[in-house]
C-alpha cells in the first residue's frame, strides 16, 4: 500500500509530522498483548516509523529477535511469498517494523471486515503487530505517571518482556516507567491495544486515507471532548497542536 495517514491509538489524531511511539503487540485469542517497551521515531507516511530513537531498549529488542531467529522461535518475512530474512548487519529494527506493517497493509479490511493479520512476523507461533501513539500524547501521559514502575506493573505475567528485559531493568528504567503509565491509561479509559488497521477500536485508521488539516482539526476537537476530564491528555493535545 502507498502513502496513508495513521491515527493515534489513544486519541485518533494524525501521527504525521509529530513523531510517534510504536508498541509491538502479540496477537492472542484474547486480543493484542504488548511484548516490548515503546520504540519512538518519525512517521514515514507508509504506516511505519523511520529514524528510530536508538537506545538500550531498541538494542535489547533487536538482540532478542535476532537470538530467537536462530532458534526458530522468531521469523520475519517482508512478503508472504519470500523466505524469512536473516539477521545481519544490513537488517535493523526499523526494517522489522516495516515487515510488521506489511502484515496488515497487504491485506487490509474493507467494508466492516475484521482485520486478518498475515503471518509475516511471528513469535512463538503468534503474529506480531504494533500500535502507534502520537509522541506528544505519549510524552504527556508518561510525564503524569508514577516515578517508578516494575515489569509486573507494566506487563503483568507476560513472559516475553521478562525474557527481553529481565536482567536489564536498570538499563531501561525510563522507558519502563513511560510504558507502565501509558498502559495504565489504556486500562483506566476502557481502551485496548490494537494496530492502526483494526476496525474494532475507538479510533481506527482507514487504510489508504490521507487527512487534510480540517479533518485532523475535527479529530483534535473530538479527542478534547472524549478526554475533557483528563488533564494529562489535554496537555498532550496542547503540545500536539504546537508541534504541527
Amino acid at each position: 500500500m502507498g502513502f496513508y495517514d495513521c491515527r493515534c491509538m489513544l486519541t485518533g489524531v494524525s501521527v504525521d509530522f509529530v513523531g510517534a511511539t510504536a508498541v509491538i503487540l502479540r496477537c492472542t485469542p484474547a486480543g493484542y498483548e504488548p511484548v516490548a517497551l515503546g520504540v519512538s521515531g518519525d512517521y514515514s507516511g507508509y504506516g511505519m516509523l523511520w529514524g528510530l530513537t536508538e537506545d538500550r531498549n531498541t538494542q535489547l529488542v533487536y538482540e532478542y529477535f535476532s537470538r530467537l531467529s536462530r532458534s526458530g522461535r522468531f521469523t520475519a518475512r517482508m512478503h508472504p511469498l519470500e523466505d524469512p530474512v536473516e539477521f545481519t548487519d544490513e537488517l535493523d529494527l526499523e526494517q522489522v517494523l516495516g515487515a510488521i506493517e506489511s502484515s496488515w497493509s497487504l491485506s487490509p479490511p474493507y467494508d466492516g471486515e475484521d482485520l486478518e493479520v498475515l503471518p509475516l512476523v511471528v513469535l512463538d507461533g503468534a503474529n506480531l503487530v504494533f500500535a502507534l501513539i502520537a509522541q506528544p500524547i505519549w510524552d504527556a501521559i508518561a510525564a503524569a505517571g508514577p516515578a517508578e514502575a516494575s515489569l509486573q506493573a507494566a506487563f503483568g505475567d507476560a513472559t516475553v518482556p521478562q525474557e527481553i528485559y529481565g536482567g536489564h531493568l536498570s538499563e531501561v528504567e525510563p522507558q519502563l516507567r513511560q510504558f507502565a503509565a501509558v498502559n495504565a491509561f489504556v486500562r483506566a479509559h476502557g481502551l485496548r491495544w490494537a494496530p492502526p488497521a483494526d476496525p474494532a477500536q475507538r479510533y481506527p485508521t482507514e487504510m489508504g486515507a490521507q487527512r487534510d488539516d480540517d479533518e485532523n482539526a475535527e479529530f483534535i476537537a473530538q479527542a478534547r471532548r472524549d478526554y475533557h476530564d483528563s488533564p494529562a491528555l489535554l496537555a498532550g493535545l496542547d503540545a500536539y497542536e504546537k508541534r504541527l
